[in-house]
């Protein structure tokens, strides 16, 4: 064994130590502390879970993701140093919450594809003369989530004491959706003012689609754009790996100098910056 792994790990047992310390000559103080951090942690687990109709307890992804990240820390840590250990923390520990928002994202574009059809079922239902909670219901025994799951729990608000406009208004908070909006506006407006709600459901179905179609071509049309600010930001990391692996002593200093930490700095707030504003260029909000 080398006088470098020696060290490294004598490096690692002195900051376990340090830290065994300090939680153990603050105990209580500790103990608050990570019981507070649980409980924000469980909350917003458990909103989250809740906006995907999943009923997991978040305590368990809450341990797993403790028990995951106190590993990760330590083997980065033993392996490629504090730094890198750090980082790697920071990554894994928003992981989560990144997979969370891609799952919600995923599902409210899967119900906003599902709600013209959904839409039309229903002014079927109300022709053949059903009444609107009526026709919900049907529209609950037939069709698939998420639209069998958000109207479902509209339907049970419903039951349970709520008025119709209230049941579909916190369905529109939990799903954030803007076409999902434009119907809950349409249901209220049309029974606020007698309309006719079957030709409103298609009228709705009708501009749900279009409004889909323009999306898909306006995404097409700035697809370019999008993917030249994925290219132009990992342009200069590919550079740099290229270098790099030519001549290490050239790139080197970035990260051995003190200069080249505020350099590296600088370069990734302007890339990000640069990234940001291309995105924001070429999203079109229809």
């Amino acid at each position: 064994m080398s006088w470098g792994s020696i060290l490294l790990a004598l490096f690692t047992l002195a900051i376990a130590a340090i830290v065994f310390l300090v939680t153990w000559l603050n105990g209580p103080e500790t103990i608050k502390t990570f019981k507070r951090f649980e409980r924000y942690y469980v909350e917003r687990m458990h909103a989250a879970l809740d906006a995907i109709f999943n009923r997991t307890d978040p305590k368990k992804y809450f341990y797993v993701h403790m028990i995951l990240l106190s590993i990760v820390f330590l083997f980065l840590l033993s392996t490629i140093g504090i730094v890198n250990a750090i980082l790697g923390v920071v990554l894994l520990g928003i992981l989560p919450w990144f997979l969370l928002a891609r799952k919600t994202r995923q599902r409210r574009q899967t119900m906003e594809e599902m709600l013209p059809d959904a839409l039309v079922s229903m002014s079927n239902s109300l022709r053949a003369g059903l009444t609107l909670p009526q026709s919900i219901a049907i529209l609950v025994e037939n069709t698939d989530p998420p639209i069998k799951e958000e109207f479902g729990l509209l339907l049970k608000e419903h039951r349970l004491g709520l008025t119709l406009d209230e049941a579909m208004n916190n369905m529109s908070e939990r799903v954030q959706s803007k076409n999902l909006d434009l119907v809950v506006t349409s249901i209220q407006v049309a029974r606020g003012t007698g309309g006719n709600l079957p030709e409103v459901f298609e009228d709705t179905a009708h501009a749900i689609r279009e409004i889909t179609r323009l999306e898909a071509k306006i995404s097409t049309m700035t697809a370019q754009g999008k993917m030249q600010a994925f290219v132009l930001g990992g342009l200069p990391v590919f550079i740099a790996g290229v270098i790099y692996k030519v001549d290490p002593a050239m790139i080197t200093p970035l990260w051995e100098d003190p200069y080249g930490w505020i350099i590296l700095f600088f370069i990734a707030i302007m890339m990000i910056v640069g990234i940001f504003m291309i995105r924001k260029i070429v999203t079109v909000d229809v």
